[in-house]
């Protein structure tokens, strides 16, 4: 078996059918529910491959000493500063020499020996690589793309010693997947990768419709926007808050549903729903007229891609990714962020006409079919030992 992955990757000969394969799928936290619902679409589209999955993150805080040594490095590498809150701890432990050797160590002496023909890890906070066994890397951000953002959450920017380790992952792996093309750019002109080692895939959509969305006019007439983020100032809420205002000006039927957080606003239309459960938000979605998130700061925004899937245009900013999931003018609006003027005009040339706003939400609907965690699978596996069993992953339409 081994013998014949070896020649696949070396083209040298192709797999024979029915062969069967073994895999380690290894995360760092459930990275927003992304983790659990890509081991989902790994092991259904791939029966022939057994996964196994290992949490490099939940190991590490049952294991007390590592963890200890893993902060006392952090200390070393970044200063005493680091204990200023735990969220800051928690960003430099994370993105620590001392975090990114102890993995590396602890991965070899647990699966070194088990013969696996490849590893896919997300996120690049460590390296899955063991020896003669290809590793690929799935990531919606790189170190150096954090150096050009605002500080949101106070954490700061990564050291120069994980900038060195960051390129190793990198190096060692088989092949890196991003989930847009502005990161895949970043590790082509920043970390100096071949374009043949780098594919931006794509995202999922972690909240989907389980009954048929509503296209009706009346439902984009009703004009409720939504808003669902955890970190209320990142995701540009203030700047939300001052645009809705506007807005009800113009429209004073309009309203504001806000998810994921709980700011204290008290302005007429608006309705705070704070964090809830994965599966009581799809309801939200089927109610809303229209998604907004004007994000400060944002990789890329699996939250986008839900709100396509529930046939609602997206008002957003031109930050990161952004651009390449929302099609201005077409699937929604973007804007420059922290500019509350521009995003209230954004939503009223939504908003004002249903039918331009239920002719954008079809759009959105349409484009959003194609950003799927099953998909995302098939362009990884595309790359692994045993494609040519499996049918051609879709190209994804940037």
């Amino acid at each position: 078996m081994r013998d014949t992955v070896n020649a696949v990757n070396t083209g040298e000969v192709s797999p024979k059918q029915g062969t069967s394969y073994r895999a380690l799928f290894v995360t760092a936290g459930d990275f927003s529910h992304i983790n659990a619902q890509m081991l989902q679409a790994l092991q259904s589209e791939f029966p022939n491959v057994e996964f196994e999955s290992f949490g490099v993150s939940e190991r590490m805080q049952s294991e007390y000493p590592a963890l200890f040594g893993c902060v006392l490095g952090t200390l070393r590498e970044y200063g005493f500063s680091s204990l200023g809150s735990r969220a800051l701890l928690r960003y430099r432990l994370f993105r620590s020499k001392a975090f990114f050797e102890t993995v590396r160590r602890m991965l070899k002496r647990r699966f070194g020996d088990r013969g696996f023909d490849f590893t896919v890890q997300t996120q690049s906070l460590f390296s899955a690589a063991l020896t003669g066994c290809p590793n690929f890397v799935y990531t919606d951000h790189v170190a150096r793309a954090r150096l050009a953002d605002e500080d949101q959450d106070g954490t700061g920017q990564p050291s120069e010693v994980w900038l060195n380790c960051e390129s190793e992952i990198y190096a060692e792996a088989e092949h890196v997947f991003t989930f847009g093309p502005k990161i895949r750019d970043f590790l082509l002109n920043d970390y100096g990768m071949a374009p043949g080692k780098v594919s931006a895939i794509g995202a999922g959509a972690s909240v989907t419709p389980e009954r048929e969305v509503d296209s009706s006019q009346e439902r984009y007439g009703r004009r409720n926007i939504l808003f669902v983020g955890v970190e209320w100032e990142r995701k540009g809420g203030p700047e939300l808050i001052k645009a809705f205002c506007q807005l009800r000006k113009t429209l004073p039927d309009a309203t504001l549903t806000i998810i994921g957080c709980a700011p204290d606003v008290e302005v007429d239309g608006c309705q705070v729903i704070g964090r809830l459960p994965i599966a009581e938000m799809a309801e939200y979605f089927h109610r809303a007229s229209c998604f907004c998130m004007p994000s400060r700061v944002e990789p890329f925004g699996v939250v986008f891609l839900e709100a396509m899937q529930f046939g609602l245009p997206v008002i957003s900013t031109t930050v990161g990714d952004i651009g390449a999931i929302v099609q201005d003018g077409v699937t929604g609006r973007l804007v420059a962020p922290r500019n509350s003027a521009e995003l209230a005009q954004a939503l009223y040339q939504v908003l004002a006409d249903p039918g331009t706003c239920r002719e954008m939400g079809r759009a959105a609907q349409h484009r959003g079919r194609q950003f799927t965690w099953e998909a995302v699978v098939r362009r990884i596996a595309a790359h692994a030992p045993g494609a040519a069993e499996r049918p051609a992953a879709e190209e994804l339409r940037w």
